[in-house]
C-alpha cells in the first residue's frame, strides 16, 4: 500500500514541552498540547497529576494511546500494576481504566493519542463502563489547550503553530515528485 508521501504535510516541527503552559483538564490534572493532527486524530501530549490528586476521570478509550513516564509513576484502579518513570505504556482502544498517583512527587509522561475518529476517550460518572457518560474528550479539544507554539496540522493541510522548524518542504524542489 503506498504511502501517499505526495500528500502528506510539508513542514516538520520541535516543539518545546518545557515551554508550554499546563492546562487543567480536571481536578490536579493537566495536559499540554504538543502537536495535533485533525487529518489523522493524532494528538501528541504531556500529562501531569498533581502530588495528591484525585483520580483522573474513569474512561473508556475509543483511541489508541501510548505514554512514556517522565516522572514519578501512575497506576490503574482496576489492576495492580505500576507505571513508574521510564516505563513505556500503550493502552489499547477498548480499555476502560481510572488512572491515579500516589507519588509523593506528582507524575508525568509524554505520549500520544491516536484514533480512528475525533473522539479519543468516553469520561464516565463513576469506575463502572456501565456507568453514565459524562464527556467525552476528543481531538479538537486539545485546540482548546493548544499555545502559540503547538504544532497544528488542520483537516484543510494548513500549518498553524510558532515551533522551531527542522525542515520546511513548503519551498524549492517536490521531493517525494518521483515516489
Amino acid at each position: 500500500m503506498p504511502l501517499g508521501l505526495d500528500k502528506l504535510e510539508r513542514v516538520t516541527a520541535d516543539v518545546q514541552a518545557n515551554d508550554l503552559d499546563w492546562v487543567e483538564v480536571a481536578e490536579g490534572s493537566y495536559f499540554k498540547a504538543l502537536t495535533i493532527h485533525i487529518p489523522t486524530n493524532t494528538v501528541a501530549y504531556a500529562f501531569r497529576m498533581d502530588p495528591g490528586a484525585p483520580d483522573f476521570p474513569s474512561h473508556f478509550h475509543i483511541c489508541r494511546a501510548m505514554s512514556y513516564t517522565t516522572k514519578g509513576w501512575f497506576g490503574y484502579r482496576e489492576g495492580t500494576n505500576s507505571v513508574d518513570n521510564g516505563m513505556f505504556s500503550y493502552e489499547a482502544a477498548g480499555s476502560f481504566h481510572t488512572p491515579f498517583s500516589d507519588c509523593p512527587e506528582g507524575f508525568e509522561a509524554r505520549g500520544i493519542f491516536e484514533s480512528d475518529s475525533n473522539v479519543l476517550l468516553q469520561n464516565h460518572e463513576a469506575p463502572d463502563p456501565n456507568s453514565d457518560v459524562m464527556n467525552e474528550l476528543c481531538v479538537t479539544d486539545f485546540l482548546e489547550f493548544a499555545a502559540p507554539e503547538t504544532h497544528i496540522v488542520h483537516a484543510d493541510g494548513t500549518i498553524a503553530g510558532e515551533p522551531h522548524f527542522k525542515y520546511d518542504f513548503t519551498s524549492g524542489s517536490d521531493v517525494f515528485a518521483n515516489n
